[in-house]
């Protein structure tokens, strides 16, 4: 992908919305989200592990990740081009802790992003992509028990996190 595509691609995949709203805004795509807070890799490591290796099975003409900073994107710089592994993206947020600043991890195929902000690492890409990776971990309601206990939403949810859950993953139910 291309310096600026990557800007267009996000755009119109993505908005700023926190929860309680939906950042999701393509059709058709869908979302798992956790506490990044929470985790040495940002996001539970088996969600990594599952989300990788769906990527890696698709054809695609490029299996290389894009990690980009929300600064580059928004000055349509390029990010950094990886090998789909969760020791490289690791590597890369760790390194100079880049981690601290809020960052992007997108297919070249433009089939799927991670968003990291300082919060959230949400998992977004077509319904049939978030998917295939769910049935790897267990299914929607499981992920979905993981993603309540993440958010910890609770008595009376005033974030709206349950209702937040609920619309990034409208389109994965039947």
């Amino acid at each position: 992908m291309a310096a600026g595509s990557s800007k267009d691609f996000l755009h119109g995949t993505l908005s700023d919305a926190q929860p309680r709203d939906s950042p999701i805004v393509a059709e058709g795509w869908a979302g798992i989200a956790f506490d990044r807070n929470r985790y040495e890799y940002f996001a539970p490591e088996d969600v990594w592990i599952a989300w990788l290796d769906v990527h890696v099975s698709r054809p695609s003409s490029s299996k290389q990740i894009e990690i980009v900073s929300f600064k580059d994107v928004e000055a349509d710089r390029d990010g950094f081009f990886s090998a789909p592994s969760l020791c490289s993206l690791h590597e890369f947020l760790t390194e100079d802790a880049r981690f601290l600043t809020d960052h992007y991890v997108l297919s070249r195929s433009s089939e799927w992003v991670v968003r990291l902000d300082q919060d959230v690492t949400l998992f977004a890409a077509k319904v049939d992509f978030v998917s295939e990776v769910l049935a790897r971990l267990g299914g929607l309601t499981d992920v979905m028990a993981r993603m309540i206990e993440d958010f910890d939403p609770g008595t009376g949810d005033p974030v709206g996190l349950n209702g937040f859950l609920l619309e990034i993953t409208k389109g994965l139910r039947s």
